[in-house]
């Protein structure tokens, strides 16, 4: 009787246990190594993410695979213990952060905003590592609590200016890295007006981005070692790299320096012990000139129009003048049998010098007719500035003639001749009886404002009104959709139940009849 009612009752716990297991979602580690790692996550609404339940988990936690486009404040309440957490490519579109997270890594989701807690009287967050790189951030996330974060990655979002001073307060920054961005300008605004002091950093990174100056002057990184502005539309940096006394690694390739500034900072570079090059055909392709190892537009950093048209030519000149100097002092002093071939080529090394100069004076001639030419076209701009100016005051005084005119009913001899000489036209006949028609206008104006005043008091009473109606029907209808949705929400709990239901009367049948079996054999009494 005893092993029976116990066979029974282990029947039934397996039974409705196995519905119960069935229709909630749980997830749990699903390897024994070092990472917790969840497969198949798949949290599309409020709804499931309320049902669900996670057992047994630990740190570092990587959820590969699944789908959770709202990472809630709800959610991370059934993950109390995890603060190593990885959720890279589950099509997250908004992400709460919460503070006892130390490593996020949120890579290729589809996050535009960033969520955080509003009360700011709170702890600091204790992030030490953000990685948010492929996402859809159009602004720098809220930062200034992340006062632990060491760092930073937010490659490949579309965020299209930076300031700076957004990172003020991350003093244990050491790497920073904005690159693939939409980036147009940085700037550096702290409240101040000191420079900004990240003593920790090591790295930054605007690589592609589309930057066309970079302002380095408020920037107080003892520690940087390494900065990377390749491929973007640099021309020059504003500051001076000696004030990175830390600075080995400088990567400045594809962008479009001008060349008096690479000149210019020529001795910063060789200090750098790695630096990277533009890749070999780019001058030429782009129509640039070569210094050292990029490539550079002749153009002064002052915009003047300088333009170094020999270039490397220069050491060539010298190496021939070297030569010249060689032979005449050969010749001085030389036999006559080498005389006939030392003037040959002297007259040869002559001409090809004597093309130089003619190609020089060429060149120096093109740059004065086109500064010639924007001379003028200054000049014809100052023209046309001061004859709109002239058009414009003419047109003032016209207008205030005739305002006075209309204001005293007639013009005055001075007024006509000034109408006459600018339009040549002759006042209306009807001047006199403009204050009589102003007058009745003015009449027939206050009383179409009252009317319109009228109108939109009687106006705004409906539409307050309809909306206090709409918002009536707007809260009824939402009521009635939470209240069908939960009727669905039970009706199919209710339909599973039944389903497990039939399971288990179908096992509970099959045991009974089983003891049915066993009492007729043994000739006990079933009571």
């Amino acid at each position: 009787m005893t092993l029976a009612v116990s066979t029974i009752v282990i029947a039934l716990t397996l039974a409705l246990s196995t519905g119960v297991q069935g229709y909630f979602d749980s997830f749990s580690c699903h390897s024994r190594s070092d990472v917790c790692r969840l497969k198949d996550v798949r949290l599309e609404s409020d709804h499931a993410i309320q049902l669900a339940t996670f057992r047994d988990l630990r740190d570092p936690l990587v959820v590969e695979s699944g789908r959770i486009p709202h990472f809630s404040r709800e959610l991370y309440k059934k993950l109390p213990s995890v603060t190593d957490l990885t959720i890279d490519k589950l099509g997250i579109e908004q992400l709460y952060v919460r503070s006892n997270l130390v490593h996020l890594s949120a890579v290729g989701n589809a996050i535009g905003k960033l969520l955080v807690d509003d009360d700011e009287s709170a702890d600091d967050y204790s992030m030490m590592t953000l990685h948010l790189s492929a996402n859809k951030l159009s602004e720098l996330p809220p930062l200034d609590r992340f006062v632990r974060l060491m760092t930073l990655v937010l490659d490949s979002n579309q965020l299209s200016t930076v300031d700076m001073g957004a990172f003020a307060n991350l003093r244990e920054l050491r790497v920073l890295s904005l690159a693939n961005n939409r980036l147009l300008t940085v700037t550096t605004t702290t409240p101040t007006a000191k420079p900004l002091q990240l003593l920790k950093l090591k790295r930054i990174s605007f690589s592609g981005n589309e930057l066309d100056m970079l302002d380095v002057r408020n920037w107080e990184f003892d520690s940087l070692d390494s900065l990377n502005v390749t491929r973007n539309r640099l021309t020059r940096v504003e500051g001076s790299f000696a004030q990175f006394p830390a600075l080995t690694r400088l990567d400045l390739a594809g962008n479009r320096w001008y060349c008096e500034w690479l000149v210019a900072n020529k001795q910063l570079q060789d200090r750098a012990s790695a630096l990277d090059s533009d890749e070999t055909g780019r001058c030429r392709e782009a129509n640039m000139m070569s210094s050292g190892r990029y490539c550079c537009n002749p153009v002064g950093v002052d915009g003047s129009g300088f333009a170094d048209v020999f270039g490397d030519k220069w050491d060539e000149l010298k190496r021939l003048e070297h030569l010249l100097d060689t032979l005449n002092s050969t010749i001085a002093n030389g036999s006559a049998t080498v005389r006939p071939v030392l003037e040959a080529q002297h007259k040869a090394l002559t001409a090809q010098l004597d093309q130089l100069l003619t190609t020089q004076k060429a060149h120096t001639r093109e740059l004065a007719t086109l500064d010639g030419g924007i001379d003028r076209h200054g000049d014809n701009l100052r023209r046309v500035e001061l004859e709109l100016n002239d058009k414009v005051d003419r047109l003032r005084r016209l207008v205030n003639a005739r305002w006075n005119r209309t204001v005293d009913g007639g013009s005055s001899a001075d007024d006509e001749s000034e109408e006459t000489l600018l339009q040549n036209a002759t006042a209306p006949s009807t001047a006199a009886s403009w204050p009589e028609l102003a007058g009745q206008n003015e009449k027939t104006l206050r009383r179409l404002r009252m009317n319109v005043e009228l109108s939109l008091k009687q106006f705004n009473e409906y539409a307050s009104a309809s909306y206090q109606h709409g918002a009536k029907l707007k809260s009824q209808a939402e009521r009635i959709d939470t209240i069908e949705s939960g009727l669905n929400d039970l009706k199919q709990v209710g339909k599973q139940l039944e389903t497990r239901l039939d399971k288990v009367v179908t096992v509970a049948d099959a045991i009974y009849d089983y003891l049915q079996k066993l009492q007729q054999r043994s000739g006990e009494e079933w009571s």
